[in-house]
């Protein structure tokens, strides 16, 4: 089935398990598509979301303002162009967008760096959205990345407490450079 999400409520269904990765934050109001998915999903039942992180593209967010500033095109023959100048440049956040498989595919260059709307998140952000949405966090789905996280936080439970993964994202602020992905569960 293809939907827009806005619209899911007139399937009048609920689901156990909702996964929703690369599309709220293209969403002109994310917190509205995030709504609807939570009413769709049991009680009980878990979500996996994906959102960008605001700390990890710090270099992304300064070239889409470069491309911004200087009323570059999306057709791609201007954004060949626009990669070959990032190729060439020796500025440190264009050689850190070289570096993302992304920057090779022409689909997903026009994603990552000419997409129309792109709102990002913070770990806090996030924990505010899960307590408006009546959602607990259950982790975050990067085995390398949750590996990391635990050698530094011991305490057992820290896996799920976001002000520690908060700290921990300001300490290693590439952590999450593709996207945040975790796992929510419905509890009411």
């Amino acid at each position: 089935m293809q939907a827009d999400i806005l619209g899911l409520g007139a399937l009048n269904r609920q689901f156990d398990i909702i996964e929703s990765a690369g599309v709220l934050h293209h969403m002109d109001d994310p917190m509205a598509g995030w709504q609807v998915l939570a009413d769709c999903l049991k009680t009980g039942g878990l979500m996996k979301v994906g959102l960008y992180s605001e700390l990890a593209r710090k270099h992304i967010v300064k070239i889409r303002h470069e491309i911004q500033q200087s009323n570059i095109g999306s057709n791609d023959d201007v954004m060949k162009s626009f990669r070959k100048i990032i190729v060439d440049s020796k500025e440190e956040h264009h050689n850190l967008i070289a570096l993302s498989s992304d920057f090779y595919s022409l689909s997903e260059f026009r994603d990552l760096l000419f997409h129309v709307q792109e709102h990002r998140f913070t770990i806090p952000k996030i924990k505010d959205c899960l307590a408006q949405l009546g959602l607990t966090f259950c982790g975050f789905e990067a085995d390398k990345t949750v590996q990391k996280f635990k050698s530094e936080y011991l305490s057992e439970n820290a896996v799920y407490d976001l002000d520690q993964w908060d700290a921990f994202e300001k300490e290693n602020p590439s952590e999450f450079i593709g996207m945040y992905q975790f796992w929510c569960q419905k509890i009411v």
